[in-house]
């Protein structure tokens, strides 16, 4: 028979604390999965799977995970870290190509800070911080110009595995 969630979930501190990724990450899902599970604590636990995984250097889990916890809460507080966590992944990822694909991950970091300080104010100076950072690499308005991309505009950023919707930002 399954452990239960919380034993699920012990079992992946102690596997966690060891460094066996695999083996812990395997419990934590385990627990998340369970049918008993109440809602506030598989959002919380995704949380958790969502920062493990980052720290594992495991960005596109850690996205996933952070995704199904923004969407599984009420919790703004939780709603937040979890949009702020995905604006640092998405900041951190590293896009080739040219002017716009190289720096597009830039507005997508930026559409989710900007979503963590409205989910939860008390991120508001984090938030702030993330988004300035960013706004050093938007693209100059010339060079959007070029690619036919003018500030407003939607676009589709694919990276390394990475895919969202986003709006065009360029340097003020």
């Amino acid at each position: 028979s399954n452990p239960t969630p919380a034993a699920a979930h012990t079992l992946y501190l102690l596997y966690a604390s060891t460094g066996k990724v695999d083996k812990a990450t395997s419990y934590l899902n385990e627990a998340i999965s369970h049918p008993e599970i109440t809602p506030a604590d598989k959002a919380e636990y995704q949380y958790e799977l969502a920062v493990y995984n980052y720290k594992s250097g495991r960005q596109l889990a850690s996205l996933e995970a952070a995704k199904n916890a923004a969407e599984g809460t009420e919790d703004s507080s939780l709603k937040g870290r979890c949009y702020m966590l995905m604006a640092n992944i998405w900041a951190s990822v590293r896009c080739e190509g040219n002017e716009i694909s190289s720096r597009a991950q830039y507005w997508v970091a930026t559409d989710y800070a900007e979503r963590a300080r409205k989910a939860d104010p008390d991120l508001a100076e984090n938030a702030g911080t993330l988004i300035s950072k960013c706004r050093q690499y938007y693209p100059a308005t010339a060079d959007a110009f070029m690619f036919d991309l003018r500030d407003g505009q939607t676009y589709e950023v694919s990276c390394n595995g990475f895919r969202a919707t986003t709006t065009v930002r360029t340097q003020k």
